[in-house]
C-alpha cells in the first residue's frame, strides 16, 4: 500500500479515535467547551446533505477536539511586527490603535509627524487574524499611511456587548471609513469585499464627504455564483439550518465571551481540512493521463496539511449571515442585499477608480467572482475601471508572497498613486465637486 494512503488512513483513524475519546482525557480548562452537548446519539442521516461533503458528526468532533486539544490548537495570536520598521530616510513606522470597539479595532501604521496619503485595508473576518496581511501592509507603507481593521476573537467578547452580524460588520466599516476621512483609498480582501462595497454604496448614496477616491477589491466573492469553487459548493450544499445545527457551538464558562454562540476555531480547521483533501483527490483523478502532474498530485496527497495558523472564533450571527447573503443568495449581485432594511445600491458609487484583482489559480474564490463588481458599479466610468488576473496565483498569493510583490502590488500602486496625484478622471471630478 502506498505511503500516502497509509498516512491518510492513519489520520482518519486518529480523528475517529479522538471523536470517540471519553471526556476524562480532556485538557483542564477546555472541558467546558460544552461537552454536555456531546450526547453522541448519532445523526439522523435522512436529514443530511451529501455525506462526502457534509459528513455527520462534525460538530461533535469539533467539540471533542476543543476539549482535548484546545490549548494546543489556540496558538498565540500573530502580530504584524512592523512597529519600528525603517522607511529609508523617511523614518520609522509606528503602530497605534486609532479606534477601539468591542468586536474590532482600527490600527494605524504610519510615521509620527508625517502627513501622508491614506489607505484603509479591510481585513477579512474569516477565522484568522489581520496580521496575515503583514506583507500587504508592508508593501503599501513606503508611500501611504495604512489603516487596518483588526477583528477580535468572538470568544473574547463578553456577551453583554450584544451580537455581531453582517449589519454590525458594515456599521463598523462605516465608522472606520469616516474616521480615516475624505480622500483616502479603500482596499478589501477576500471575505471583506462584499461588506466593503456595501458600506461604500451607502456612503455614495448619501453623498457622504468621507467617500474614498478609489476602491481595490482582491479575491473576494462579490458574485459567488460565478465559477463556483469548492468553498462555494460547500456553502450551498446544505441548508442554513443544517449549518446552524451542526457547526455552531457555545463559548464555555471561564472565557470572556462565555455563552456566546460561535463558529469555533476547531470547526474551521476540520472544514478546511476536509475541503483540502477533496481538492487533492480531485487533482489526483484529473491528472491520471499526465505523468508529471500525476506524480505531483500523489506527492501532495502524502504531504502534511499546511502549517497551522492561529484561529479565531466567529460570532454565529456573522457566520450565518455571511453564508446566507454572500454564498447561498448572492444578495449583493442579485440586488437583494439590505443593511438594516435599507437597499444596498452599488450603482450609486460614482467618481472613483475601481480595481479588481483575481488569482488565476485561486482555489477559494472562482474566476470572475471579484470582477463582477464592475457590472454592479455601473455609475463608475469604464475609463476608471481595471481588472487584473494574476497568472499562476492562488488565493493567498494575491496579497502575500512573490505574486503580491512582483505582480499585484505594482498594479495596485498604479491605481493608488495616480489617484493620489489627482491625475485620474475620478479624482478630477471629485475635486471639481468640492
Amino acid at each position: 500500500m502506498p505511503n500516502w494512503i497509509q498516512r491518510a488512513a492513519s489520520q482518519i483513524a486518529a480523528l475517529s479515535a479522538i471523536s470517540s475519546a471519553p471526556p476524562a482525557r480532556a485538557v483542564p480548562g477546555m472541558v467546558a467547551y460544552h461537552l454536555q452537548e456531546l450526547q453522541m446519539t448519532g445523526p439522523d442521516l435522512s436529514t443530511m446533505p451529501g455525506w462526502t461533503t457534509h459528513p455527520p458528526g462534525m460538530r461533535e468532533l469539533a467539540l471533542t477536539l476543543e476539549a482535548t486539544l484546545g490549548d494546543r490548537m489556540r496558538l498565540p495570536r500573530e502580530t504584524f511586527g512592523l512597529d519600528g520598521m525603517q522607511l529609508g530616510q523617511s523614518g520609522a513606522v509606528r503602530e497605534e490603535v486609532a479606534l477601539d470597539a468591542p468586536f474590532g479595532r482600527l490600527l494605524r501604521f504610519g510615521m509620527p509627524g508625517h502627513r501622508r496619503n491614506r489607505v484603509l485595508l479591510v481585513a477579512p473576518m474569516a477565522g484568522h487574524g489581520s496580521a496575515q496581511l503583514r506583507e500587504t501592509v508592508a508593501g503599501l507603507l513606503p508611500e501611504f499611511d495604512v489603516y487596518v481593521t483588526d477583528w477580535r476573537d468572538a470568544r473574547d467578547v463578553p456577551l453583554s456587548e450584544g451580537g455581531f452580524g453582517l449589519d454590525d460588520y458594515i456599521d463598523y466599516l462605516l465608522r472606520f471609513i469616516v474616521h480615516v476621512g475624505p480622500g483616502a483609498h479603500l482596499m478589501a480582501i477576500c471575505q471583506s469585499c462584499v461588506p466593503t462595497l456595501a458600506a461604500l454604496s451607502l456612503l455614495a448614496e448619501d453623498q457622504h464627504p468621507a467617500q474614498p477616491v478609489s476602491l481595490v477589491m482582491m479575491a473576494g466573492p462579490v458574485d459567488a455564483a460565478v465559477s463556483p469553487s469548492p468553498v462555494n459548493d460547500y456553502a450551498t450544499g446544505a441548508s442554513l439550518s443544517w449549518f446552524e445545527q451542526h457547526l455552531i457551538s457555545t463559548v464555555p464558562a471561564g472565557a470572556a465571551g462565555a455563552g456566546r454562540r460561535v463558529y469555533g476555531g476547531a470547526m474551521q480547521l476540520i472544514s478546511a481540512a476536509g475541503m483540502e483533501y477533496r481538492r487533492r483527490l480531485a487533482a489526483l483523478s484529473s491528472s491520471m493521463f499526465d505523468p508529471s502532474r500525476y506524480l505531483q498530485a500523489m506527492m501532495e496527497m502524502g504531504s502534511a496539511m499546511p502549517p497551522q495558523q492561529p484561529v479565531l472564533d466567529l460570532a454565529a450571527e456573522f457566520y450565518l449571515d455571511n453564508l446566507r447573503d454572500v454564498f447561498q443568495q448572492c444578495a449583493l449581485a442579485r440586488g437583494k442585499l439590505r443593511h438594516r432594511g435599507r437597499p444596498v445600491r452599488p450603482e450609486a458609487v460614482r467618481g472613483i477608480a475601481l480595481l479588481t484583482v483575481e488569482g488565476a489559480e485561486d482555489e477559494i474564490c472562482g474566476a470572475g467572482q471579484t470582477a463582477a463588481a464592475h457590472a454592479l458599479c455601473s455609475g463608475i466610468d469604464d475609463a476608471c475601471k481595471r481588472h487584473v488576473a494574476v497568472d499562476g496565483a492562488g488565493h493567498r498569493d494575491v496579497f502575500s508572497g512573490e505574486s503580491w510583490r512582483t505582480q499585484v502590488l505594482p498594479e495596485v500602486m498604479k491605481t493608488l498613486m495616480v489617484d493620489a496625484a489627482g491625475d485620474s478622471p475620478a479624482v478630477r471630478r471629485r475635486v471639481r465637486r468640492a
